[in-house]
């Protein structure tokens, strides 16, 4: 038995993106894996799929967008306190590998400007 070694965490056997680009608001918005189209069959994923793997990309580096996981509400906040990860341009995480993260079956978005370019890329293990 080897020490300190542990079993390959994947980023997910299903890969999707979604544009919320068309959104104009600032508010925050929850997203499920039925969200998401497959992109190699164009289907719509199934509801419920733990997310594996997260990244979000916004046109703003210089105001601050906002990603959770887990359902957020509309008068939930923007604070460090609040429990939210800010992004200035992109961020990712590899959810499965994170205490608690195949639990994830949410995730929230809140754009940094209605007008914003803005797109989450998504990895499920089904």
């Amino acid at each position: 038995m080897m020490k300190g070694v542990q079993a390959p965490i994947t980023a997910g056997q299903a890969i999707a993106a979604y544009s919320a680009s068309s959104v104009s608001d600032t508010d925050w918005h929850n997203l499920n894996s039925s969200d998401f189209y497959n992109p190699t069959t164009g289907t719509q994923f199934a509801a419920d799929l733990a997310f594996s793997f997260v990244g979000a990309n916004s046109s703003s580096s210089t105001t601050s967008s906002f990603l959770t996981l887990r359902t957020r509400n509309s008068g939930d906040g923007k604070t460090n306190a609040d429990g939210v990860i800010e992004i200035l341009g992109s961020y990712s995480v590899d959810v499965a590998a994170i205490d608690g993260g195949d639990q994830v079956k949410n995730i929230s978005y809140a754009k940094a400007a209605a007008g914003d370019k803005f797109v989450i890329y998504a990895g499920f293990n089904r």
